[in-house]
């Protein structure tokens, strides 16, 4: 097993921040890790400038030590997007989500996930011109890798937390058409909530009296967020969610929703929207996406980047470990009970 002192001996100072903040709801956040892209493209030599690549599954480990040493943080939350779905063995992508997935669940708290839109690994394979049929990661495939803690046969769910007066939702947004075409191939990128997801959503997890914070794998609403795609213009990464905008709604019309965490953009946003702070984060995989990312090397603390997020009062802490910084930010409509 490798040493992963170089992570770990730089984490005591962060832990004591957590610690002495002293919230009663903490849980860690990891997303976009995309395991062994990085290595693929080195070996590869498949982008200009890779020459090294970090683990994963290395990063998840070293969570290990923060769970050790703060005892209140309660969970781990999975963001979505993996693994290396660019890879060209359909049988080598699976054992990149395996392999991150199992370093998630030996950790000593549940593990809850979303579903990325890398994670049905059809976007790249399509665009490839490949048989996508060997490919594709269906709905049920996918729960048996990441919905270890998932109580329902979904891949979308919410959790009621028993000390605290608070549901987290967790949506899927690989949750789009894979009908087949007369070829037997499946439509490629689809990031997408299905109209039977969003009905859930606003008929049964936005039901409830408790505070509502909804983790998705990307932004439900892309205004005002700031991404890698199109540098140096960047207001509107990548494209928009389908069925977002249903979602959006449904989150403004609830007085319960209090918070939105997410990745895919791979970047540092802290927006607030109608008393919703929406959060998203860097991705934990060791790129540096524009200039006014953090600055990224393997072999250092700068090669992983992941949140604990701490919520006491109106108030929720962001301590960073890996590249990048510490955020606070206010809950508004937690101030006015």
């Amino acid at each position: 097993m490798r040493d992963i002192s170089y992570l770990t001996d730089n984490y005591r100072e962060k832990m004591n921040a957590v610690n002495d903040f002293g919230a009663p709801l903490n849980f860690v956040f990891i997303t976009d890790a995309h395991n062994r892209m990085n290595e693929f493209s080195v070996k590869e030599n498949r982008v200009e400038g890779i020459n090294e690549y970090e683990y994963a599954a290395d990063a998840v480990r070293s969570i290990q030590y923060i769970l050790d040493g703060c005892p209140a943080i309660s969970m781990v939350i999975n963001g979505g997007d993996m693994g290396n779905d660019y890879h060209y063995d359909p049988k080598v992508i699976r054992e990149t989500y395996r392999e991150y997935m199992d370093a998630l669940y030996a950790l000593s708290v549940p593990v809850h996930s979303c579903v990325g839109n890398h994670d049905n690994a059809l976007g790249n394979c399509t665009d490839e011109g490949w048989d996508n049929r060997r490919y594709v990661v269906l709905p049920d495939e996918m729960h048996d890798i990441c919905m270890k803690y998932n109580p329902t046969p979904k891949n979308y769910y919410y959790i009621d937390l028993k000390e605290d007066n608070f549901r987290f939702v967790f949506l899927d947004v690989s949750d789009g058409d894979y009908r087949q075409d007369k070829n037997g191939q499946r439509q490629g990128w689809m990031y997408a909530v299905s109209d039977n997801q969003a009905r859930w959503f606003e008929r049964e997890a936005l039901a409830t009296d408790r505070n509502v914070i909804v983790f998705c794998h990307g932004p439900v609403c892309n205004n005002g967020i700031y991404g890698s795609a199109g540098y140096p213009q960047g207001i509107k990464p990548y494209y928009d969610l389908i069925n977002g905008p249903r979602l959006h709604h449904a989150m403004k019309a609830s007085k319960n929703v209090v918070c939105h965490i997410a990745g895919h953009v791979h970047y540092d946003n802290l927006l607030y929207d109608d008393g919703i702070l929406t959060v998203t984060t860097q991705s934990s995989c060791a790129q540096k996406w524009c200039p006014s990312c953090p600055d990224r090397k393997v072999g250092t603390i700068t090669e992983t980047a992941f949140d604990v997020f701490s919520i006491k009062g109106d108030t929720v802490k962001i301590t960073r470990f890996g590249a990048g910084y510490d955020r606070m930010g206010a809950l508004p409509k937690l101030s006015k009970q």
